[in-house]
């Protein structure tokens, strides 16, 4: 949502420098990105505009018609609101929300009895605050509906602390009490925790003060009526006289709730339906606006809306067919267009075209522009146009209810003709005992948690099910009719936690393909796997057992021996195995060397607790070759620790790689190290005893690498040693990460009078600094020069460094350094006073972010003089305490535009990686429109060629 107010205010910054003459804008360009953002729904939009701004906005909008089933409106309207309230529960940051203009009675009672709210929350209690005049006598009576007395406070706030928990507060003024301060000994993170202040007053009687975007604001979240009752007056002014029909009242209400505030849809409803008085058109509209489609769409109520609109076209509908598929993107003229139509023999006439596509206009199917001279259509409704067309051209027999939220199976009736059902991602705990389903070739059931147990029958009639995936369940064991599926080829238990025996009869799955069982408990593989000889793909994870946990008749092996072997056709193969599990040292040895034996192999993934494993790897007589195949080799123990440290954005960029080694806990530099580094293109070092720096592992072992992590080396005092190496050194690396690296001093070591020329780290672009407590400069003025293709610098916790680069004996730059580099974030820099010392960097530059740096109280011009820069980011008192160094031609004023505040009492990582979410997206958009070329990029919003307004601060 918050993209959505930044584009906004995207556009109002363009129509201010059109009207100050400071840029040309194109008008059709900027009309389109207007309606783009005017797609949103209602409900999407209304809770973070501010009120005042609505109410400018709908000032000619008052209501026009009159609701003669104002309680059904009501009904429809409350369910609006409690839509959006499910729709923003999820969010962590939002504790507090106010929900205004409340009307209907029995509003309070649907919300606290709707059953996604009972699954989401352990407790949900309504408490009359009505006579509340202070926090406590809310926080008081809140107790006693928990059945506490006011002695036993501190073991309601302990239950509160330990609960997922919905206070709705009935009747909540908020003119006498200021609900900051409620409830907060009550917030654990770890829960889903809210309190809803419930609200009958209106707009007119709330205090300025407590407007919702007003900074003192207490509540994080303002859900008013009025705002929903916008999408009903766009509906009735659309369907328009119709409405006041009273046969159709309760139907056109049913219609319109049936829209979910779907803006579009609505639009396309009420004018389909403006002609139709016959009360059977209207039930039938309410049918198919309702219905779950069975073709490919994301957006079922517009795929419906549409359904209904081309089901009354009559001849019209091959020519909205003919624009779907072939209509420009751009639109056409009209007149050529009826021209093809004719030429494709869909009209007789010129007059029964221009009748036409008047008609489309009207019911918005087409887009008049140009005066009426050319047509289009809007991308969403061709989207679903084609969905449609080609269900009708190739009906596919699918069954798509993934999402849903079920909590039930689809009846008999729907699996008896499907060829395919989807039913992940909903909340099914119970599937039906035995489904009669021919023509079934494909099955998922992934993300349903609540799936605990399927019926012993339930595969019995799937002759032909071929694609089976449960992943991501709550399974603990298989029925036994699985194992009658001969034509499965495909099998998937990924993270299914309470899965931990695979049964025999696996064996029988004889055509069986890929079999996923990562992120399981599994405590061995059966030897019946050896029959399973045509899988291309297996993927296993093994539950540690400790050695008084075993059953006396349990093998001291993991996998049998000779299983492996026998799997010739395997060409993926991964096991993830607790280097801790005694039984993976008996097992290890003999694992590879089967896996020498699969000549079709092509990626593997193997724990190696002992470094000479690798030679048996790779010895003469292996049929594997780790110079073409893809790897993820992890040598070494204590891999948990790995984990725990190394931040999650790290470890799936590392994993992305294409051959990764992982050296945990080593001493020395054994060669058998270096010699799988120099097929490596990602090298992780954890917790090396005794290296000094990387470049004891050979810089010429590392031509391929790309990514490189170092983590927790006490010993590495700087990443590489001028003096060992050429000019060339790590000339592939692209990524650098460097995490708690407690006596690293520098990332290149030079002699003082060094005057040698750099190519090296020539392709880097990332680098990533975590708690190096010693290291005060990034750069040396030597090795700035050759990052000319660095994007990204992230530096956290660093408390000796004071700026990017150290300036060595006064030598001056040559030309702007850095010059690709797009994003800068500085975090935890107790010492931090400069970027760059006031020397001009980054002419690229497009995020700049700063968080605790009270340092750094000076910026210069030079440093943020990029023409591309979107965002700073940073603590509000940070922004507004600092001072620019002067500049005749820069005004820091304009920078405000794009400054982003931090919250402090709310976790950094996720709010930049919502910023940086919201910006890509943004980027995305825009980027069609800037590959026309420099011309087009937009001007630098901090610098002016004439300042006239008063420099924010000047030091």
């Amino acid at each position: 949502m918050k993209g959505w107010i930044r584009d906004v205010l995207e556009i109002n910054r363009k129509v201010r420098e059109s009207l100050h003459g400071q840029k040309q804008m194109n008008f059709l360009k900027l009309s389109s990105e207007i309606t783009k953002l005017l797609r949103h729904s209602i409900h999407d939009i209304e809770a973070h505009i501010p009120s005042r701004i609505i109410v400018k906005m709908c000032e000619g909008w008052s209501p026009g018609h009159t609701t003669p089933k104002k309680a059904m409106v009501d009904l429809c309207i409350g369910d609006f609101m409690i839509r959006q309230i499910l729709q923003y529960i999820p969010i962590p940051e939002i504790r507090r929300i106010w929900i205004s203009e409340v009307n209907d009675k029995t509003f309070l009672s649907r919300l606290k009895n709707f059953p996604p709210i009972r699954q989401m929350f352990d407790l949900v209690i309504q408490v009359d605050v009505k006579f509340c005049l202070a926090i406590k006598d809310i926080e008081d009576k809140i107790i006693e509906e928990l059945g506490f007395s006011k002695s036993s406070r501190g073991e309601a706030e302990q239950l509160l602390r330990n609960q997922n928990f919905l206070i709705l507060l009935d009747d909540f003024d908020p003119s006498i009490i200021n609900s900051h301060d409620l409830g907060n000994g009550w917030w654990n993170s770890d829960n889903t925790q809210k309190i809803a202040l419930i609200s009958f007053l209106f707009q007119s009687e709330v205090p300025v003060d407590l407007e919702i975007f007003n900074p003192y604001v207490p509540v994080d979240l303002e859900i008013r009526r009025n705002h929903h009752l916008l999408s009903w007056e766009l509906f009735c002014r659309n369907v328009d006289e119709v409405v006041h029909s009273s046969s159709i009242q309760q139907l056109a209400i049913l219609v319109f709730r049936q829209c979910s505030g779907h803006f579009l849809a609505t639009v396309l409803m009420a004018r389909a339906l403006k002609e139709f008085k016959d009360v059977r058109i209207w039930q039938h509209a309410s049918r198919v606006i309702g219905f779950l489609p069975t073709s490919h769409t994301q957006d079922k109520i517009l795929l419906n809306a549409l359904a209904f609109v081309l089901g009354h076209l009559g001849s019209a509908n091959k020519c909205v067919k003919y624009c779907a598929f072939y209509l420009e993107m751009e639109g056409t003229n009209k007149v050529d267009l009826l021209e093809r139509w004719m030429n494709e023999h869909l009209i007789e006439t010129l007059d029964e075209g221009e009748q036409i596509i008047q008609h489309l206009v009207n019911a918005i199917l087409l887009k008049s522009f140009h005066n009426g001279e050319s047509v289009r259509m809007q991308d969403e409704i061709r989207k679903e146009l084609v969905n449609l067309y080609k269900a009708e051209m190739n009906p596919i027999r699918l069954v798509e209810l993934d999402g849903r939220g079920l909590v039930e199976a689809p009846k008999h009736e729907a699996w008896e003709e499907a060829n395919e059902i989807h039913l992940m991602n909903n909340k099914i705990s119970k599937l039906l005992d035995n489904p009669n389903c021919p023509k079934l070739s494909a099955l998922l059931l992934q993300g349903n948690h609540h799936l605990r147990v399927i019926s012993p029958s339930f595969f019995q009639c799937m002759p032909i099910l071929q694609i089976l995936d449960l992943s991501q369940t709550k399974i603990k064991s298989l029925p036994q009719s699985l194992f009658k599926l001969v034509q499965l080829r495909k099998f998937i238990l990924r993270s299914c936690e309470l899965f931990k025996e695979l049964p025999i009869e696996v064996g029988e799955l004889c055509h069986l393909e890929v079999l996923d069982l990562e992120g399981t408990e599994i405590i061995h593989l059966p030897v019946t796997i050896g029959k399973l000889t045509n899988l291309t793909n297996l993927k296993v994870s093994f539950y540690p057992q400790a050695n008084g946990n075993r059953k006396s008749n349990s093998s001291d092996r993991i996998i049998p021996q000779n299983v492996i072997s026998k799997l010739l056709q395997l060409e993926e193969l991964t096991i993830d195995t607790s280097l801790e599990d005694e039984r993976w040292n008996v097992t290890i040895k003999d694992i590879v060397e089967e896996v020498c034996c699969l000549n079709m192999l092509h990626f593997l993934k193997l724990h190696l607790p002992e470094v000479l494993l690798l030679n048996d790897l790779r010895n003469e007589s292996s049929l594997i070759n780790l110079s073409w195949m893809h790897f993820r080799l992890i040598v070494g123990n204590h891999l948990k620790r790995i984990i725990s440290r190394l931040p999650h954005e790290s470890t799936i960029k590392f994993e992305k790689q294409k051959s990764c080694l992982k050296y945990v806990n080593g001493e020395g530099i054994p060669t058998e190290i270096k010699e799988v580094l120099q097929h490596a293109t990602a090298f992780f070092l954890y917790r090396h005893l005794d290296a000094t720096s990387l470049s004891k592992f050979g810089i010429e072992n590392m031509k391929n690498l790309k990514y490189c992590v170092l983590q927790e080396r006490n010993e590495i005092e700087s990443i590489v040693d001028a003096n060992d190496h050429g000019e060339d050194v790590l000339g592939s690396l692209k990524y650098l990460n460097l995490h708690y690296m407690k006596n690293l001093r520098s990332i290149w070591k030079v002699p003082p009078y060094w005057r040698g020329s750099l190519s090296s780290l020539s392709f880097l672009k990332a680098l990533t600094l975590y708690s190096c407590p010693k290291l005060t400069t990034i750069f040396t003025w030597d090795l700035v020069k050759s990052l000319d293709k660095l994007e990204e610098l992230v530096v956290e916790d660093c408390q000796e460094i004071n700026s990017i680069v150290l300036l060595t004996d006064e030598r001056s730059w040559c030309g702007i350094a850095l010059p690709k580099l797009k994003k800068i974030s500085f975090h935890y820099m107790p010492k931090l006073i400069s970027i760059s010392g006031g020397q001009q960097i980054a002419p690229s530059l497009e995020w700049l972010s700063f968080y605790d740096c009270p340092s750094l109280k000076i910026l210069s011009p030079e440093e943020v003089s990029s023409y591309e820069l979107k965002v700073i980011i940073g603590e509000a008192d940070w922004w507004s305490a600092l001072k620019w160094n002067e500049s005749e031609m820069f005004d820091p004023s304009n920078l405000d535009a794009i400054f982003i505040p931090i919250e402090r009492d709310i976790d950094l990582r996720t709010q930049l990686a919502e910023i940086n979410d919201q910006l890509q997206a943004q980027m995305q958009e825009t980027e069609p429109s800037q590959q026309s070329g420099p011309d087009d990029s937009l001007e630098n919003p901090a610098v002016e060629a004439e300042t006239s307004s008063k420099q924010k601060q000047v030091a």
